[in-house]
C-alpha cells in the first residue's frame, strides 16, 4: 500500500510538472499560477500543494527535472555523451523559447532557483578534472554547446540551419576528443 501511494505521488508530481511546463511554454512563468497548474493537471490546488508547497518549489521542480533529463546520475559522463545529451535536450525544447525565457525571468526573481543547474555544472567540471586527460577541452565543448543553446534561446544566432548543423557536429567532435 505504501509503495502504491509513493508511486501515485510520483505520478501526480510528473503530471503537475507536465502541466507547469505547458503553461510556462504557453504563457510564460510570470503568468503561471498554482491554480492554473492545478486545473491543467486535473488536480485540486491542495493536491498540487501537497507535492509543491509554493510556486518557487514548483519552479525548482521544473529546473531539477531539466537537469535530470541530462541523465547524469549513473550514466556515462564522458564529454562526448554529456554534450550530445545537452544538445538533444535543447533540440527537444527548441520550440519552447518562451518557456526558457520565462525560466530566466524566474532566476532573476529568485537567484536560488538556479542552484540545481549550478550543482550540475560543478559536478561535471569536477568529474572531468578527475577523469579526462584534457579536461579543458571537455569544458570548451560544454561551453560551446551552452552558448549555442543561449543564442537559440535569445533568437540571436547568426547561423543558418546548415551552419547550425555543422557547428553542432564540430562541438560534438571536440567533446569526443577528435582532432
Amino acid at each position: 500500500m505504501e509503495h502504491q501511494a509513493r508511486s501515485s505521488r510520483r505520478g501526480s508530481r510528473e503530471v503537475i510538472l507536465d502541466a507547469a511546463e505547458a503553461l510556462v511554454r504557453e504563457q510564460g512563468v510570470n503568468r503561471m499560477t498554482l491554480e492554473a497548474v492545478a486545473a491543467k493537471a486535473g488536480l485540486s490546488k491542495g493536491g498540487l500543494l501537497y507535492n509543491f508547497p509554493s510556486k518557487d518549489a514548483l519552479l525548482r521542480g521544473l529546473i531539477e527535472r531539466f537537469t535530470e533529463r541530462m541523465d547524469l546520475g549513473a550514466g556515462d559522463r564522458s564529454p562526448g555523451t554529456v554534450v550530445s545529451r545537452r544538445l538533444a535536450v535543447h533540440d527537444e525544447n527548441a520550440a519552447n523559447r518562451q518557456g526558457g525565457l520565462g525560466m530566466l525571468a524566474a532566476f532573476a526573481e529568485n537567484p536560488d532557483l538556479v542552484d540545481p543547474i549550478r550543482s550540475l555544472q560543478r559536478q561535471l567540471w569536477d568529474h572531468w578534472k578527475a577523469s579526462e586527460a584534457d579536461p579543458e577541452r571537455a569544458l570548451i565543448a560544454w561551453l560551446a554547446a551552452e552558448g549555442l543553446c543561449f543564442l537559440d534561446l535569445f533568437d540571436t544566432s547568426p547561423l543558418t540551419a546548415e551552419e547550425h548543423g555543422k557547428v553542432v557536429a564540430a562541438i560534438k567532435a571536440i567533446a569526443r576528443g577528435a582532432p
